[in-house]
């Protein structure tokens, strides 16, 4: 393993090490920890995997193999480590609980079971607004925004129950002697994910977004990933041990979110809304039809279309007054993404053709 010869703050030394390193957000956050000039080891499946993400980057990256379900491995990765990033988890809204919670829940056990026995003084655990759950409905019925300290109440489906699963847990390591900060982002766009919400941004720069999803007055909330990295950061340098932070954009409805997409873009907005009840019954159908053919995963799902259509109306109060994060400007995340998006797809169609052409 390389041994990266760097010193930290007032000349001690400080390895971090980052679980999900792979990942959309992690390999961001790695990145961002580099450029600070912090020693990093990062915890991935397989070396190749690093070199394919970092590419020349690896070199200045301690790289441990190992996995969520293997603790031998765990143990090596977190010797002589301060402190932790823990981003590695299983998204997956048609996960079944069993196996959810085998990876969520029992390899975040294995890890911060690990850190303890190594001394690790401090992890910043990722979790997400699914642990939390949608806005909250007060006494006379109407929406106002989830904070950190409202009742959790996370949607009927896999990923949202072990993800708040997974955040007490992790916060229950305090009486072990661990300092733990939880994080929960909300739906994450920005440069360097061909997926995700980046999928949709690009629907409608290219007008191929039929319908809004249930209502255009539905309330959505998106985070740019260079935000979801600063917080981060930012919970670990002076977040409270014990407190849970939510990392996320303005609460806008669907037509002013996609209207000011449309706007920046050049695109074209939705002319109509699909009901929620045609949604679901479609996504049933669908699911019923991969049951029966034996596919392992339908093209869409119900738990996928709650997660979609529910009022997703957070408060970023407490991260802006405790960790001092102030959201980018909207409008000039979705250019930069954009603007990242087609250099993506240029790049794919050049090397396409030259492909075809030799």
């Amino acid at each position: 393993m390389l041994k990266i010869e760097r010193t930290c703050g007032k000349g001690a030394w400080l390895l971090i090490l980052v679980t999900g390193a792979t990942g959309f957000i992690g390999e961001q956050l790695t990145r961002h920890l580099l450029d600070a000039g912090q020693g990093v080891r990062i915890l991935v499946r397989s070396r190749e995997k690093a070199e394919a993400v970092f590419g020349p980057l690896v070199d200045r990256l301690e790289v441990a193999v190992g996995d969520l379900q293997d603790p031998a491995s765990l143990e090596r990765a977190v010797t002589g480590v301060e402190r932790v990033y823990h981003l590695a988890s299983r998204i997956n809204f048609q996960g079944s609980l069993r196996r959810m919670r085998a990876i969520n829940v029992e390899g975040t056990r294995n890890l911060l079971d690990a850190c303890v026995a190594a001394g690790v003084k401090r992890v910043v655990h990722m979790s997400s607004i699914a642990a939390g759950g949608p806005a909250v409905v007060d006494a006379n019925g109407r929406h106002r925004a989830r904070t950190e300290e409202d009742e959790p109440a996370p949607l009927p489906d896999a990923y949202g129950i072990t993800k708040l699963e997974q955040e007490r847990l992790a916060l229950s390591y305090r009486d072990r002697g661990l300092e733990v900060v939880v994080v929960r982002p909300s739906a994450v766009f920005g440069p360097g994910d061909p997926d995700g919400m980046n999928t949709l941004i690009w629907m409608v720069k290219t007008g191929r977004l039929p319908f809004y999803l249930g209502s255009s007055q539905a309330v959505v909330n998106l985070v740019f990933v260079r935000d979801v990295v600063r917080g981060t950061v930012a919970a670990m340098e002076k977040g409270r041990s014990g407190e849970v932070y939510n990392l996320v954009g303005p609460n806008l409805t669907q037509e002013q979110l996609l209207g000011l997409l449309a706007q920046v873009s050049g695109g074209r907005c939705p002319r109509w809304a699909m009901p929620v009840p045609v949604l679901m019954g479609a996504a049933w159908l669908v699911t019923l039809g991969a049951r029966l053919t034996f596919r392992r995963r339908a093209l869409v799902h119900p738990n996928e279309i709650r997660n979609w259509t529910a009022p997703w109306i957070v408060s970023d109060e407490k991260a802006r007054r405790e960790l001092g994060l102030v959201p980018t400007d909207l409008a000039a995340a979705f250019r930069e993404t954009l603007q990242w998006f087609s250099a993506q797809k240029a790049e794919r169609a050049s090397a396409d053709g030259r492909r075809r052409g030799a």
